[in-house]
């Protein structure tokens, strides 16, 4: 009885959710490999000539010399990794990416991200390109693609051990094609389930408050969210914010290997330094709020200080996304065939379904077919069609 609600469970919510696991499945397929991407197809946008890191202009030159070139455009944020080649790239409010070089502050050119490949791709996975109704499929099939994890493994498991290397096995030589399709569903989908609980239990961490309330139970420590610090409207420092800020952190808090500068929003906002350090599982970064216009000191989130809520939290993105630093790219390919593999899934499943149903009524008009011909049945059947 427990076997075969998991089965009805498993069979119809794979068929409804079949198209949209299938879609954001090899969309994140794609994007495992977002960095080795950028570098091997943006790299001139990410790069420069390298030179010593103290001969690097002032953001507040550089942000001008943006300004400058997109006047139609407002600067919310700049990034960079501190490293002698690295070009300064600003985020503006119409998503375009600017790159500039920090030396000669002589703009290198922009990405347009609503169109860039990886963004789209990115767009797809998390929204389906529909916005917030598609956020809101996106949001529910992660429950169900989670759901799906755990009935399969129920459905997999042999009744007996000696069938237990059978259900490890895949008949490649076998010459029944329904066979062979079963055993990729069902053999290929145990292999990558380790790795495709992770994704859909990091999913459910991000798009569901419920999965974070459990985090925060699970490891007594509150969740985490960012100070409520805001800017007292006064007269700008005559310093410039944006450098000082920057210096500021430094000073306090070296050794980052890269930035995130955002600049306020509105009036009150405060801005923001982000510092990411090197790390191996749990992403090391420290962040520093400022008044905008005085540049006081508001508050400081260092990765020093994380609560064991944070510490999980902070390593949700890689696992999620396959980018484990600890594994190197080995983690990215796992990730990558993984994603590959749950792609098949929703297509070798409705096959099954269909080979199934197909079985199903080719029994049916058999049976039917056995009754008609024997001579009782066809006397039976001959007294009661109707009279012409």
């Amino acid at each position: 009885m427990v076997r075969t609600a998991f089965l009805w469970a498993h069979r119809w919510l794979g068929l409804v959710s079949g198209l949209v696991v299938f879609v954001v499945a090899l969309t994140g397929c794609l994007y495992v490999f977002e960095e080795e991407w950028r570098e091997a197809f943006q790299h001139k946008y990410l790069h420069v000539a390298p030179q010593p890191v103290e001969q690097r202009l002032p953001l507040t030159t550089l942000a001008a010399a943006v300004q400058t070139a997109y006047p139609q455009e407002r600067i919310t944020q700049v990034r960079f990794q501190e490293k002698p080649d690295a070009a300064f790239v600003f985020h503006t409010k119409k998503e375009l990416a600017v790159s500039v070089n920090p030396y000669t502050a002589k703009i290198i050119g922009h990405r347009d991200l609503n169109k860039d490949f990886m963004s789209v791709v990115l767009d797809i996975h998390l929204h389906l390109m529909l916005g917030e109704v598609g956020e809101e499929i996106v949001r529910w099939n992660v429950l169900i693609f989670f759901v799906l994890c755990v009935s399969g493994l129920v459905l997999w498991w042999p009744k007996q051990k000696r069938f237990l290397r059978q259900a490890l096995t895949i008949k490649w030589k076998t010459k029944n094609r329904k066979r062979l399709n079963w055993d990729l569903h069902s053999v290929l989908g145990f292999y990558v389930l380790f790795v495709l609980l992770i994704i859909s239990l990091t999913g459910m961490f991000w798009v569901f408050d419920a999965a974070k309330n459990v985090v925060s139970l699970a490891t007594g420590s509150p969740v985490w969210k960012a100070p409520k610090v805001q800017s007292e409207v006064g007269v700008l420092a005559k310093e410039a914010p944006l450098d000082s800020a920057y210096l500021r952190t430094r000073a306090a808090h070296p050794g980052a290997s890269q930035a995130f500068i955002s600049l306020p929003k509105d009036e009150k906002e405060p801005i923001r330094v982000l510092f990411r350090y090197p790390y191996a599982i749990v992403r090391k970064q420290t962040t520093v709020w400022y008044d905008q216009y005085s540049l006081a000191h508001l508050h400081t989130d260092t990765y020093q200080r994380y609560s064991r809520y944070e510490y999980i939290s902070r390593s949700i993105y890689d696992f999620h996304t396959g980018r484990i630093r600890a594994l190197g790219l080995g983690s990215k390919i796992i990730y990558f065939l993984a994603s590959l593999f749950a792609a098949s899934l929703p297509v070798t499943g409705t096959l099954i379904w269909w080979n199934r149903r197909k079985k199903s009524k080719t029994k049916v008009r058999n049976n039917a077919a056995s009754y008609i011909e024997q001579p009782a049945h066809r006397h039976q059947i001959k007294q009661l069609q109707p009279l012409q």
